[in-house]
């Protein structure tokens, strides 16, 4: 294990987040070298494979961020024990990153380490020392920089950055509020440090011929072309996702063409996902010289994660449901702008609408009389009803 605790290390997340699990640091090293340190939290020193902590979190698959509950895949002492916070000392799987001046990787390692952040800072925290670049946070700027040339390198290679607001339905004073999130140069720096994880990690993972479950993706289409036509668009990319190929789960490598890589996993939330925690327990054992979980236990928990998640999906549905139907209940107004994507069933008049005013991507029961078309913008009114689905009417 590496004592990395002298290294000015970061926490960026949301406001009271539940599960803190990563963080970023920057390391000078003679000629005026960059040093990337990328910290994931490390939960699997604290209980075993198939230990009854291990089959529960299995059997959940993830955490449930829901619009007014929380239910962790881990046990609370185990968050609390694994938590990075700031001032504490904490176990990570951390990787370094040498960039090349194009934004690509030049050199990377992953050990096992112990850090001690320094500063926990919000989203908003973050940006306004980016705004300001005061001197005494030099590291965070740098850090800034070398992430905004990896996302430019990824993007030569394919990669597409999905730059659209999005929305959190929040319940504030006991009223249901749609909030618009508007994805911040802060978000994007984390956002990039856990791609550029993933990516690393997939790469040792590969290169010591150890079982993971990687993520691979085609596009399947023109990205550019399609972008250019709807460059105006409100939902150019909701257009794009209707014909890119979906990304799937497999112990195969192969290219996440949507991200820009030759290979990738997702290893960065090991605190709320439970692929995550089985990617990182294989690093773990390899860098402890413990026996690996071989392909077909790792196909058997991949398989078994599918079915958890298509379970965690619907709750997620129902949950979201549920509240909009409250906030449509309340609000009452006249008529909603909505703009047409696609039919999704015709015959039951299921189609997949934006409502560019809440940043709300949503299927929908849609009876409309004329004919309709991608990328038109309607009026409709809300209907309520005891639908599975909410219903507007034309």
């Amino acid at each position: 294990m590496r004592d990395l605790t002298n290294l000015k290390t970061f926490i960026i997340d949301s406001n009271k987040p539940k599960e803190v699990d990563d963080a970023i640091s920057l390391e000078f090293i003679e000629g005026n070298i960059k040093k990337l340190w990328i910290h994931i939290s490390n939960p699997c020193k604290l209980f075993l494979i198939d230990s009854k902590i291990d089959i529960d979190a299995r059997n959940r698959s993830s955490s449930l961020y829901l619009v007014d509950q929380y239910v962790p895949m881990l046990p609370y002492e185990i968050i609390d024990k694994a938590n990075l916070n700031q001032n504490k000392i904490s176990n990570t799987i951390s990787a370094s990153i040498i960039f090349n001046e194009n934004g690509s990787i030049n050199k990377y390692e992953i050990i096992e380490a112990k850090i001690k952040p320094k500063y926990q800072l919000t989203y908003e925290d973050a940006e306004e020392i980016i705004d300001l670049e005061p001197k005494e946070e030099l590291e965070i700027i740098e850090i800034k920089n070398l992430l905004l040339k990896s996302i430019n390198y990824r993007k030569t290679q394919g990669a597409i950055v999905f730059d659209m607001p999005n929305y959190k339905i929040n319940i504030i004073n006991g009223e249901v509020e749609i909030n618009h999130i508007q994805k911040s140069i802060s978000q994007f720096i984390v956002s990039e440090s856990m791609i550029l994880m993933g990516y690393v990690t997939s790469l040792y993972l590969f290169e010591n011929n150890i079982a993971t479950p990687y993520r691979t993706q085609k596009i399947n289409c023109n990205a550019t072309e399609i972008l250019e036509k709807y460059k105006d668009s409100d939902i150019k990319f909701s257009i794009l996702k209707q014909y890119m190929g979906k990304s799937y789960i497999t112990t195969k490598p192969n290219k996440h063409e949507s991200l820009g890589l030759t290979k990738y996993t997702q290893c960065t939330s090991p605190l709320r996902r439970y692929l995550d925690l089985i990617v990182q327990r294989q690093v773990y054992n390899k860098l402890t010289k413990v026996e690996q979980l071989n392909i077909n236990k790792i196909n058997e928990i991949i398989d078994l994660s599918k079915v958890k998640q298509l379970e965690n999906n619907t709750i997620y549905k129902n949950d979201k449901l549920y509240f909009l139907n409250i906030f449509f209940d309340n609000e009452n107004k006249t008529n909603y702008k909505i703009i047409f994507i696609k039919w999704i069933n015709n015959k039951k008049s299921i189609a997949l609408v934006y409502f560019p005013k809440y940043c709300l991507e949503l299927l929908i029961v849609l009876f409309i009389s004329i004919d309709t078309y991608t990328n038109k913008i309607y009026k409709v009114k809300y209907n309520k009803n005891d639908n599975f689905l909410l219903e507007f009417i034309h």
